[in-house]
């Protein structure tokens, strides 16, 4: 193996706290005091207090004076030392209410009064708002919007925008089009090109998807300003009332509890083998959470993980050991297709990585499974990688089961790992009523 040089990125975060003189670090100093003392004046008669003189106001500006600030709204208090709590909920009027599936209705409304789930590193944000960024939510009325761009394409946001008003052209509500995981590649190239005056995203993975149970059916959020899910399932006229109630509360900091989340129930038979052996060449992950894939650039097409196990193999061109197994990888990714996606991950940019195809005399298609690339290293700074190559298999509830070399991938490993995984896939659909996207 290779080793990899470890720089260690120290990030120092500074800012500017609220003092007991004024907030932002400013204040006001108290006043020096003179060492030489005032000379004692004898005490003088009391005089009675002065004529109160009403104040004149004046309709005219005047021009010497410097140009007011905009008020801006009093922050609210801190909230950390407060136990997080679930919000209690209004039921809406029932003109609001959309027309849905009762299980999509129960999947959303079992949200009600806990915090909006946050948006993962899967979440790209596309679109005609895409310069400036994902959007701020703190202070705002978010309404979440799930939708697919294949039925129906940006319609919906279209009429959310459009009953809001000047609620969504003044920034006190903000629309967020969540595009569900599905053709995710056609999709995203769709919403690119959009010019819908909300703002739109794509899970691609799913994840966000099934935290705020946005299946098939479109379906809505209301969230209120202190990021708590007050309102579920409305119609776009139902969504505006809703924000403008939600406006019209005094802002008053809660400290919002995340949604428990509910336990994965699978059967004996689908518990994952354990591994033991040790690990040299990164840190030991098994049976803990896999870092969130993190891809910049996809060089083959992005392959569909749900319900897959996934094979990270951190490569590179120049590493000769990595090139070396590239064989052996492509084997596997062709015998085990249906159930096993592999992404090779480099951290090298484009360029290089170009380069040492072309040096190397490959192309893309040369290797029979996905090419990704990484060059902030997020992935393997998550996995502790110290030498490629290097493996991670994660399952399909996103759990590192196996680490190692290349060279570990054998049908003793790979068997057991893709019968369990299968059989996780099978009760998470089972446990859910046969939706869910990222399992």
């Amino acid at each position: 193996m290779r080793e990899i040089a470890t720089t260690t990125i120290v990030i120092v975060l500074s800012g500017l706290a609220s003092t007991a003189h004024g907030q932002f670090g400013g204040g006001f100093s108290p006043p020096k005091s003179d060492p030489t003392p005032p000379a004692v004046a004898p005490p003088a008669a009391p005089t009675p207090p002065p004529a109160q003189v009403p104040a004149v106001v004046d309709d005219e500006e005047d021009p010497d004076a410097p140009p007011a600030r905009p008020r801006t709204p009093a922050a609210p208090p801190e909230t950390k030392d407060q136990p997080a709590e679930r919000v209690t909920c209004t039921a809406p009027e029932s003109a609001w209410i959309a027309k849905l599936e009762s299980a999509d209705r129960d999947a959303i409304e079992g949200g009600l009064g806990y915090a909006l789930p946050a948006m993962g590193a899967d979440v790209k944000w596309v679109g005609a708002t895409v310069k400036d960024g994902a959007p701020t939510f703190t202070g705002k009325v978010v309404i979440i919007q799930s939708f697919d761009v294949a039925s129906g394409g940006t319609a919906v946001l279209d009429k959310l925008v459009t009953a809001l008003g000047t609620l969504a052209t003044d920034g006190s509500v903000i629309v967020v089009g969540v595009q569900v995981p599905s053709k995710v590649e056609a999709a995203t190239k769709r919403l690119e090109k959009s010019k819908c005056k909300a703002n739109i995203c794509v899970d691609e993975r799913g994840a966000f998807c099934d935290a705020i149970g946005a299946f098939k059916k479109p379906i809505n959020l209301i969230v209120d300003r202190n990021g708590a899910i007050r309102y579920a399932g409305l119609s776009e006229k139902g969504a505006a009332l809703a924000s403008k109630v939600l406006l019209s509360e005094p802002v008053v900091a809660v400290n919002v509890e995340q949604k428990p989340k509910a336990p994965v129930v699978v059967t004996d038979g689908g518990q994952f083998p354990s591994f033991t052996e040790p690990l040299t060449h990164c840190t030991d992950l098994r049976g803990q959470k896999s870092p969130d894939l993190s891809v910049e650039r996809w060089i083959t097409k992005q392959p569909n993980m749900l319900g897959k196990l996934v094979i990270i193999d951190f490569f590179a061109t120049w590493c000769s050991p990595c090139m070396a197994v590239r064989p052996h990888m492509n084997e596997i990714a062709r015998a085990y297709a249906k159930d096993i996606v592999i992404v090779g991950l480099s951290s090298e940019t484009n360029n290089k990585f170009t380069d040492g195809l072309k040096r190397l005399k490959l192309k893309e298609n040369d290797f029979s499974y996905s090419i990704a690339l990484d060059p902030a290293s997020r992935m393997q700074t998550g996995f502790g990688v110290r030498g490629i190559p290097c493996i991670a298999i994660v399952s399909s509830d996103q759990i590192v089961r196996w680490q190692g070399s290349p060279q570990g991938l054998t049908p003793a490993v790979l068997d057991p790992l893709i019968a369990a995984n299968a059989k996780l896939a099978d009760a998470g659909r089972s446990g859910n009523n046969g939706r869910g996207w990222s399992k």
